[in-house]
């Protein structure tokens, strides 16, 4: 076993997938695709926004000699798919030039890798695929004009399902969540690259500090989901006791009671037991 810091952290995950020959191994087992860059963008941002957010992208490449964009994202958060089809569909806008060109040169692909733990019923998929291929005549086929595509990948819920060039890079990732990973499962050059690059001993003290406010904010938000979860429990609670009491008072209404002997019996206000009588 070796001590890693974990690949749900933006820091290990960037600093393993940018590396130019594992973005494009991973490009190739996810898409499908060879694709080849000298040169893997962290944070890459346009030099003007489009449209109405400064979006940044993650990893993002380019394979120039086949025109091939693959962006790759790391989500920690809970709503992510309406995100990233803006991502990938401001990329591809951003290339046309006017409208007399509206040529897109480059096929645009979206990688986003999910480690957050999925909420009850919200993910029920390890890989899921977005394409913009529509069915002929309504039967389900497909025709395939547009390459272009957006895949979800969630190591969390990898299975035996899950398709093999995909699922033994998500099985990486989910070795690593708990900071060790079993080398002997991963024993090919990318993985084993990765799991180097990903070392407790390898991290430097620069990536240590960033590192730090990442768990920072880990754990804040762990704080307010638990706070939110006790909240609605006492919510709960508060509102089973309102519901007893008022039970208890509409049996003394129809025993025929007066409302101040209700009152005192209950706890309720006067205003408030006439209002259920007049119910």
């Amino acid at each position: 076993m070796v001590r890693v810091v974990p690949l749900r952290y933006d820091t290990t995950f960037k600093k393993a997938f940018s590396q130019p020959d594992i973005f494009c191994q991973f490009a190739k087992d996810v898409l499908g695709i060879e694709f080849h860059t000298d040169e893997v963008h962290q944070g890459y941002k346009f030099l003007k926004p489009v449209g109405q957010v400064d979006i940044e992208y993650d990893l993002f490449a380019e394979d120039l000699e086949s025109r091939i964009i693959v962006e790759v994202h790391h989500v920690k958060e809970y709503l992510f798919r309406e995100s990233f089809m803006y991502y990938y569909l401001l990329y591809t806008a951003e290339q046309v030039i006017s409208s007399k060109a509206y040529e897109i040169g480059r096929t645009v692909y979206t990688i986003v890798v999910i480690t957050s733990p999925p909420r009850e019923n919200e993910i029920e998929f390890t890989a899921d695929t977005t394409d913009f291929n529509p069915p002929i005549n309504g039967i389900g086929r497909k025709v395939h004009p547009y390459p272009e595509k957006i895949v979800f990948l969630v190591p969390r819920m990898v299975n035996e399902k899950t398709p093999p060039g995909i699922k033994t890079w998500l099985e990486l990732v989910l070795d690593s969540l708990d900071g060790e990973i079993d080398e002997s499962r991963f024993t090919t050059p990318a993985f084993e690259k990765v799991i180097h690059s990903v070392t407790r001993d390898n991290i430097s003290p620069g990536e240590l500090r960033v590192l730090k406010d990442e768990e920072d904010w880990e754990d804040s938000l762990v704080y307010e989901h638990k706070r939110g979860l006790e909240e609605g429990h006492e919510k709960g609670l508060e509102e089973g006791n309102q519901q007893t009491t008022e039970k208890i008072a509409l049996s003394l209404i129809s025993e025929g009671l007066d409302t101040e002997f209700i009152a005192r019996t209950t706890g309720m206000s006067e205003v408030d037991i006439e209002k259920l009588r007049q119910s």
